[in-house]
């Protein structure tokens, strides 16, 4: 009975979702108005209901119950009493390409297909493989911090005294899995920026320069948490930042706080829209993480998967093209312009690029998919140009 209710929940809970906000705040508003359910329950509803979307778009046939018991089954890695009691001989933890060959001989899983998880091939970018990137929606992503300078051993000291399990990746990385209490150990922002592996390789694009930037303008700041490394890069440069939201400014002033940023300016702007006039002095580097599908990040939130619908494409490639043709006026004799994106659809990658590069007069410098899907982190977008 107890493992019926809780199915029954997790169905219940997928016919009432319906993607307008994310996953894991309208799981808060559900747990908060069914306080009945106690820790355990809440943690196996929302491993079953993660699960599901994790899924994607394969399997979309099958009845809502059926595919709570099949993404339980591949997403798992754990023994689970619920699927040991519906689906006995389903074992979630034994290697994944075990469990995929084992739930395509079974009834629920005769149409099964990894390829249809992310069912658009051809709108990739290139050199992302389809198989593996699908494949890697079947895990969550693990949770990266980059340590900031001066820290390295402080923190993986005091990581150490924890004996939480750590990989670290030189020369700034650590990999932890999800769930460790960043805050209980180390200062956030301070010490050490809870940032993607993928997201701290951006890094790449933007350094080394010489000569070294005066400024640097982070144009879509959103987070910040790329700013925070531009600043770790150019100690000394001037640090400009933009938001359209006034409230993403906010908390970028306390996290900028945190960190002991204290000198930079900012400033809300709609970069779809032509900026007044000297707003701000031409910069010397710009950074342009422009708004996206954030399809490259949809290990995290894989509701996002399951709602899109490639019609969205045309809505965010028009965005990116007017905030580049904006931003670039902007940009200093000699300057860098990183662009990226947390997609990876080449309409919002490689076509941009190809914009940029066809239409402003700048040189491309480089450009790279970093591909985060075979390292259970996101995968990204960054191309380099310069004003010669």
């Amino acid at each position: 009975m107890k493992y019926d209710n809780q199915l029954r929940h997790a169905v219940r809970i997928t016919e009432a979702y319906r993607g307008g906000m994310p996953l894991h705040t309208w799981l808060k508003e559900f747990f908060r108005d069914n306080k009945q359910m106690g820790s355990r329950d809440r943690r196996l509803l929302s491993t079953l209901v993660y699960g599901f979307y994790r899924l994607g778009h394969a399997a979309r046939e099958l009845p809502a119950n059926e595919r709570l018991l099949a993404g339980l089954f591949l997403c798992s890695e754990t023994p689970n009493e619920l699927l040991e009691h519906f689906r006995p001989g389903w074992d979630a933890t034994a290697p994944l390409v075990q469990k995929l060959a084992f739930f395509r001989q079974q009834p629920e899983g005769a149409h099964f297909s990894v390829t249809d998880i992310f069912p658009w091939k051809d709108e990739l970018s290139a050199g992302i493989a389809h198989e593996a990137f699908c494949l890697s929606f079947l895990r969550q992503p693990d949770l990266f911090l980059r340590i900031r300078p001066g820290f390295e051993a402080t923190v993986r000291e005091r990581l150490q005294q924890t004996g939480a399990f750590a990989e670290f990746i030189p020369p700034f990385t650590l990999r932890l899995t999800n769930g460790f209490d960043v805050g209980k150990y180390f200062a956030p922002d301070r010490e050490v920026v809870i940032q993607d592996y993928s997201s701290q390789q951006v890094g790449r694009l933007l350094a080394p320069a010489t000569p070294q930037p005066r400024s640097f303008w982070d144009a879509c700041a959103a987070s910040g948490g790329k700013s925070i490394l531009a600043h770790d890069l150019y100690p000394g440069m001037k640090l400009t930042v933009s938001d359209i939201r006034e409230s993403i400014l906010q908390n970028l002033r306390t996290r900028f706080s945190d960190a002991g940023i204290r000198d930079y300016h900012s400033f809300v702007a709609d970069l779809t829209r032509p900026l007044p006039a000297n707003i701000i002095p031409a910069a010397d580097m710009i950074l342009a993480d422009v708004p996206c599908t954030g399809s490259g990040t949809w290990g995290r939130t894989p509701e996002e998967l399951y709602f899109f619908h490639p019609d969205k494409l045309g809505h965010y490639s028009s965005i990116q093209r007017k905030i580049v043709t904006n931003l670039i006026p902007d940009l200093a004799s000699g300057g860098i312009l990183v662009y990226s994106t947390c997609s990876v659809f080449k309409k919002e990658n490689e076509e941009i690029t190809t914009l940029i590069r066809d239409e402003s007069g700048l040189q491309e410098m480089g450009m790279e998919n970093i591909k985060g899907y075979d390292q259970r982190a996101d995968t990204l977008f960054a191309a380099r140009f310069v004003r010669i």
